[in-house]
């Protein structure tokens, strides 16, 4: 304030010096001057001793002075914590494991090489039912695991040993009958065994000779006339690979037919999946073409193949009753694919497409709905959590493995739409829902070198909510 006053301004100075009087900013004195009147004055230095005597006290006061007290019934404002998601599954029954489990509570070591290994399970009125293939002694077994719907009584079948390059046994069913196929090699050849399960026996029933190929890809279904088993692999006279099919008895699983070629010269085929529908079933594969050459082809570390799925109606005899038809571009990568029956005997097929080389995830989802009318789609999943693994679809119930966390799950509406999002379900933990009846889901995960196996209940309203770090932290769960 001072400063001021004694402003080096040469206009304030010579007002300063007439006598002017100015109030402080403050208002805590009044500075007068009057004629002849400096700032040494005797009157003007008791002036300015009372002005800063003020300032200072003002000055002390205000700095210690305490902070007002809270009133305690002043609620002071909190924090909102993210709400918490709840779980869309629950278990119900009992766990059973298959194989050895692991003493490592090392989340690395809950997914092992040389670990027990599950092929596709299946409902059926009895209960649920998966084929294994585990180690025991020095060598690897077969055996079926069946349980109850509300997985409350288990039961191990021995199916015996395994010889030589085999996947897990595939089982299949109809109404109260079940039923599973081995595929094992044979001489230079493959053969295809086939067996009914009756309580706690395995009865063999037929085998069907495949030719020399290295595919392990087949499918069996059993309809209301025939049962139906399909396979790939390269006809004599052929150049590529074809899908063949063969019928037996639905009930005995006896009297198999000869294998027929489905496919048709110059289509390369492979990976064969069967649906059944009213009046006969539904028959896919997944077809490929050579991509085109480039300029640049010979610095890529591999080729990479148009591939497509296509769809073959067959009659309740498993013959021919149209031709097949596309689904999706024949400039497509299709990666892997699963199909599901809806209730207006359509056939839903979802696949993820992905133009990348082998092994590096993403891509994305696709959809479509095969009817005898003809194919509506290919439509993209606009769903923002897709994952990185192939899909996993059943009545009701869209599942997908994320390389990031717990597998994703949504409901799916009668005519195959996702009702929720994609969410992580941590009481999936990397496995995945194999069979389900209704809202009960079969459940197998990996835990160490075994497979765990329980059934989940699950609610198929939407229950979007919560957070992402509210679905890292439930993945961390144990």
């Amino acid at each position: 304030i001072i400063e001021g006053w004694v402003s080096p301004s040469r206009g304030r100075r010579q007002r300063f010096w007439q006598g002017e009087c100015r109030r402080s900013t403050l208002g805590l004195q009044n500075l007068c001057l009057r004629p002849r009147e400096g700032l040494t004055h005797p009157s003007m230095i008791r002036r300015i001793h009372v002005l800063l005597l003020t300032c200072i006290r003002a000055l002390v006061g205000c700095c210690n002075s305490d902070p007002p007290a809270k009133d305690p019934q002043i609620e002071q404002p909190v924090a909102s914590a993210p709400t918490a998601r709840p779980s869309r599954c629950q278990p119900i029954g009992q766990d059973y494991w298959v194989g050895s489990r692991s003493p490592s509570s090392d989340d690395l070591d809950k997914i092992l090489p040389f670990a027990t290994e599950l092929g596709d399970g299946v409902a059926f009125d009895g209960g649920f039912a998966v084929g294994a293939l585990s180690q025991q002694g020095q060598g690897t077994a077969f055996e079926i695991i069946t349980t109850n719907r509300d997985g409350t009584a288990w039961r191990k079948i021995s199916a015996g040993a395994s010889h030589g390059d085999a996947d897990a046994p595939r089982v299949f069913s109809r109404g109260k009958t079940l039923g599973m196929a081995i595929l094992e090699p044979s001489g230079s050849s493959r053969t295809l065994r086939l067996a009914r399960i009756d309580r706690d026996q395995i009865l063999w029933a037929s085998e069907i000779l495949q030719d020399q190929d290295e595919s392990l890809a087949y499918d069996v279904v059993i309809g209301k006339e025939v049962a139906v088993a399909v396979w790939d692999g390269v006809p004599k006279g052929r150049d590529v690979g074809a899908v063949f099919l063969a019928t037996f008895d639905p009930t005995t699983f006896q009297k198999p037919s000869k294998p027929k070629v489905m496919t048709l010269p110059g289509t390369d085929a492979e990976m064969p999946r069967l649906l059944e529908r009213s009046g006969g079933f539904w028959l896919f594969w997944l077809a490929r073409r050579p991509g085109s050459p480039s300029d640049d082809s010979q610095y890529r570390a591999e080729d990479i193949d148009y591939r497509w799925i296509e769809a073959l109606p067959l009659d309740n005899r498993g013959a021919m009753t149209g031709t097949a038809v596309r689904l999706g571009p024949t400039d497509g990568h299709v990666l892997g694919f699963d199909v599901v029956s809806l209730q207006d005997d359509s056939a839903m097929v979802v696949w993820r497409d992905d133009d990348t080389p082998s092994g590096s995830p993403g891509g994305q989802l696709f959809m479509s709905r095969v009817r005898l009318g003809g194919v509506e789609g290919p439509e993209r999943i606009d769903e923002e959590h897709t994952g990185v693994g192939a899909p996993n679809v059943m009545p009701g119930w869209f599942a997908i493995a994320d390389a990031l966390g717990s597998t994703r799950l949504a409901p799916l509406s009668p005519d195959g739409k996702l009702t929720d999002k994609l969410l992580r379900e941590s009481l999936l933990g990397s496995g995945e829902p194999i069979a389900n009846h209704g809202n009960d889901l079969f459940v197998s995960r990996p835990e160490g070198t075994a497979m765990r196996l329980f059934v989940a209940r699950c609610l198929s309203t939407a229950i979007d909510g919560g957070s992402q770090d509210e679905e890292e932290s439930r993945d961390a769960e144990p």
